[in-house]
């Protein structure tokens, strides 16, 4: 039986291994002429896009409820220069995100000014914003870091999302996601099965002006040890 033929819009290529420096730039470009992203991370594959109409796209093609909240997608230095949260809350961000290399999503107070922010339309703000907060997901693999850190560098702003129709949960490798999402795609970076396959869970989402969770995602036993205090905890 003769091999599958590869997506033209995969990446690495058949025969190549993953590079997160020239994968990242591959995914960059294609995110600054308008495009959408399939990417890996440690809790499954994801949807990025930087334009309104790719935002717009990606969204639709997770068949998403309008109104949903919108997630951003970004290095710690744009969460430190975004979120307002007092030194101790940001040393705790910090240490999990870049010492510990754990992804989180955070969600924070913001400061309404700052020009990432104005890239948006009216209406996609409005999805961005939720309860005067912006949700911010940090950290996640080498790969999505050096993503983050080109758009960071250019200014550019990155929302992303799973790659999965809308409440079908979590996908863990290429093969998984649904038609309608792959077809949405410019570029799909294939790595595989992904780290935290074990869990079946999005991200921990954490209210980090409020300092509770918002949701139990994977390894949450370990985001519970490294925070040890200063959090009311909820069982499973």
């Amino acid at each position: 039986m003769s091999s599958p033929t590869p997506n033209p819009k995969t990446i690495p290529l058949p025969g190549h291994f993953p590079n997160t420096i020239s994968d990242a730039q591959h995914v960059f470009n294609v995110l600054q002429i308008g495009g959408i992203a399939i990417v890996p991370t440690e809790v499954g594959y994801g949807l990025l896009a930087s334009s309104v109409e790719a935002i717009e796209r990606a969204f639709s093609a997770k068949q998403r409820r309008p109104g949903h909240a919108h997630g951003l997608i970004g290095s710690y230095e744009l969460h430190h220069e975004l979120h307002v949260l007092d030194a101790e809350r940001f040393h705790m961000t910090r240490v999990l995100t870049q010492d510990l290399d754990m992804g989180l999503g955070i969600v924070a107070p913001y400061r309404p000014e700052h020009p990432i922010l104005a890239k948006f339309t009216p209406k996609t703000l409005a999805n961005v914003v939720k309860d005067d907060t912006v949700a911010m997901f940090v950290g996640g693999g080498s790969l999505l870091r050096e993503i983050c850190r080109l758009n960071y560098e250019a200014g550019q702003v990155m929302v992303g999302s799973s790659a999965n129709l809308s409440g079908r949960g979590q996908k863990f490798r290429v093969e998984d996601i649904e038609e309608e999402v792959l077809e949405v795609a410019d570029l799909i970076v294939d790595y595989g099965l992904q780290r935290y396959h074990v869990y079946g869970r999005a991200s921990i989402v954490m209210d980090f002006g409020e300092m509770r969770v918002l949701r139990m995602g994977s390894c949450y036993e370990l985001f519970r040890e490294r925070m040890h205090e200063g959090i009311e905890w909820e069982d499973e």
